[in-house]
């Protein structure tokens, strides 16, 4: 695939050296990460095994503790609760006590401001409430309350001091040509819950600590939308989009040093459009008792290690299209666990990777000229006109369903393996044995 270049963000020139950090190879060992409570400590290295049974830079699901829903009273250095205000350029927020955010905007309450700088030190005294309502984040949009911010920087050093947060109905910040960098535990770059919405244009955000997404969305669902700009961290468990509710992101890089790309907990959904992202841990995990959903058009997931798609639990639905560059140099391609149930669907791809299901199903729709370059252990599989599977050892289907026209001669290349299929699944095949082309053979179980 030919990759497009991402836009020029307006009015600043991005410098080569800053471009060319994103694109180099991850170097676990050099990195630094916080831990939760803030300290700087070196992470550790996640590995094959690590990353394919959840342990170890992973990101832990949303905490759920009682009372955790509860919304906490907000205070903030600068408040406003009615009005339209427009703040000076240039103006400097700041707030340095536990719990008290810099800006705070809430009810009718709206403020405006160009080129400012927003600085929050001092840590959360509930890392729940500030993961859920924004408790301690540097700038806080409440209940209606409304934010705009353009250019300037975001600065937070401190436990759960997420740089801006917007929560409850109508909650709305708006960022664009912004700097964010946090440094502690659970301060994530930006986040919505309850309904709030954020929308960025061209911002760089730089999260340092542990369980500190870049993008996220918590508890009682909310909106972020990310248009270009790029997303950084160094923190174990701190994917680039950590969401429970709608997150679309289109052109805009993501590198995460000590964590998966990406996370979809219950109830949410991810789009990316044109986003590249390489991740230490692991591509996408979609997880919860709920439905989870990732859709994926042009762009790359490069993970140095562990699976590209990981589904627990959740009903999942992935769909990839457009050219998008999938890879992994150690894990599966799709591995499904835990009750899961996943449905992959890709177009016009190149695949490659097993696809392993342990306790769960899955079904893959491959169309156009989709090709699949691994095994198949227990999902189900239907391969559409030109999709063609080359079997890379040993595979066992569920089902398999050949449509418009395709035929197991032209449609799967044994390369010597056994594949086997659930006759009752599989009525098409009519339950006999065939020849794969390249050597194999295709037979019921």
């Amino acid at each position: 695939m030919k990759y497009q270049g991402l836009p020029r963000r307006p009015g600043r020139r991005r410098t080569a050296t800053a471009v060319s950090v994103l694109l180099l190879p991850l170097t676990l060992s050099s990195l630094a990460g916080c831990s939760d409570d803030g300290s700087t400590a070196a992470p550790p290295v996640a590995s094959p095994a690590a990353t394919a049974s959840g342990a170890r830079c992973v990101t832990d699901p949303p905490a759920s503790e009682e009372g955790a829903d509860a919304t906490p009273a907000a205070t903030g250095a600068y408040a406003r609760e009615s009005g339209d205000k427009a703040a000076p350029r240039k103006k400097s927020f700041r707030a340095k006590k536990r719990d008290v955010s810099a800006v705070l905007v809430s009810g009718s309450g709206q403020v405006s401001t160009r080129d400012s700088k927003i600085s929050k030190r001092g840590s959360t005294t509930s890392v729940d409430a500030s993961g859920n309502h924004g408790l301690n984040a540097a700038a806080l949009a409440r209940d209606g309350g409304r934010l705009a911010l353009s250019g300037g920087k975001l600065i937070t050093k401190g436990k759960g001091a997420t740089a801006v947060f917007a929560s409850g109905k109508d909650a709305r910040a708006t960022l664009s040509g912004n700097i964010i960098k946090t440094t502690g535990g659970s301060a994530r770059g930006v986040s919505a819950s309850y309904g709030g919405e954020v929308g960025l244009t061209y911002v760089e955000v730089d999260t340092a600590g542990a369980q500190a997404a870049p993008v996220a969305v918590g508890p009682g669902g909310g909106k972020v939308t990310v248009s270009g700009g790029t997303m950084t961290s160094a923190g174990c468990g701190s994917p680039g989009v950590q969401t429970a509710g709608d997150v679309s992101v289109k052109g805009t890089l993501f590198d995460l040093a000590n964590s998966e790309a990406f996370t979809v907990e219950s109830g949410g959904s991810l789009s990316l459009k044109d986003v590249r992202a390489t991740a230490a841990a692991g591509g996408v995990v979609l997880r919860g008792e709920d439905t989870a959903s990732f859709s994926m058009t042009g762009g790359s997931v490069q993970a140095a290690d562990g699976d590209l798609f990981s589904v627990r639990q959740a009903v999942a639905d992935i769909e990839v299209r457009g050219g998008a560059e999938l890879k992994t140099k150690g894990g599966a391609l799709l591995r499904v666990r835990d009750k899961g149930i996943a449905t992959f669907t890709a177009d016009n791809e190149k695949l490659k990777g097993d696809v392993l299901v342990s306790n769960g199903s899955a079904t893959l729709d491959l169309t156009g000229s989709t090709r699949l370059d691994g095994a198949v252990a227990g999902a189900s599989l239907t391969l559409d006109g030109r999709a063609k599977w080359s079997v890379a050892k040993d595979s066992w289907v569920k089902g398999l369903e050949l449509n418009s026209g395709a035929s197991v001669a032209d449609s799967i290349d044994g390369n010597g393996y056994s594949v086997t299929y659930d006759r009752s699944s599989s009525p098409g095949l009519g339950g006999r044995t065939y020849r794969l082309n390249g050597g194999g053979t295709l037979r019921p179980a």
